[in-house]
Formats: C-alpha cells, sequence, structure tokens
C-alpha cells in the first residue's frame, strides 16, 4: 500500500518534505520515515505495554501515530520546526477521532530535542541521526 493509502488509514497527512531555512543547516529537513522500513524495524523490536516512547524530531508524526496505533503505548512526539509542529497537532486531532479506543495518550510538544526533559517513564526513544 502507498504512502498516502497508509496515512489516510491513520487519517493523517505525513507525506511530502521540507527543507529548513539557510540558518538552520544543523537540523536535518522534513521527511517521514517511510512505513515499510517501520514495519521491518518492528518486525524484530518489540514495544511492551509497559514502555513509553519519545519520537525526537517527529515531524508530522508519522513515527508517533504508527507506534501508537501498532503497540497502543504512550508516545511523545519533540518537533522544533513551528509549521511542522503545526501539521503535527492538525494530525493529532484527525488521528484520534478513528483511535478512540486507545486509552494511552499520544501528544507533541514543540522544541528542540536537546531541551526535552525526559521522563522517569520514558524508556523507549526514536531518532534519525543526521550525517
Amino acid at each position: 500500500m502507498g504512502e498516502r493509502k497508509l496515512d489516510k488509514s491513520f487519517s493523517i497527512k505525513t507525506v511530502g518534505i521540507r527543507e529548513w531555512g539557510d540558518g538552520e543547516v544543523h537540523y536535518n529537513r522534513y521527511e517521514a520515515t517511510p512505513y515499510a522500513a517501520l514495519d521491518k524495524l518492528f518486525e524484530r523490536y518489540r514495544l511492551d505495554k509497559s514502555d513509553s516512547v519519545v519520537d525526537f524530531g517527529c515531524g508530522r508524526g508519522r513515527v508517533a501515530f504508527y507506534i501508537h496505533n501498532r503497540f497502543h503505548v504512550p508516545v511523545t512526539g519533540i518537533e522544533a520546526n513551528d509549521i511542522t509542529y503545526e501539521e503535527a497537532l492538525k494530525n493529532i486531532e484527525t488521528y484520534k477521532l478513528r483511535a478512540k479506543h486507545i486509552k494511552a495518550p499520544i501528544r507533541f510538544k514543540f522544541g528542540l530535542a536537546e531541551h526535552y526533559e525526559i521522563k522517569p517513564e520514558e524508556n523507549r526513544f526514536f531518532l534519525i541521526p543526521f550525517l
């Protein structure tokens, strides 16, 4: 199934690329992790009901929604681009309408990853390092 169709199944919009402005070259551009890569990762890496995930550089939230939907665990996404963060907030509104049955919270926070204070219960982390 294509990326847009999978997004639609979650009631979200995460497809596309966004470059940072000229002064922000030390951060990665926005480009959603392919669903096929997430499927592959989670064939081998399992999450338990007691886990809580932080997605650093969450973008529009694709990874957060995927994990939340698949494992029903709490997920917090951290995003530093204000436009992309607003898109994640729009996505969470539509996603929550289809995921009412999932009791675990999902939320997004605006800011730099290095300023986020990790909570004691947060024990799993997702980030894509840049080269």
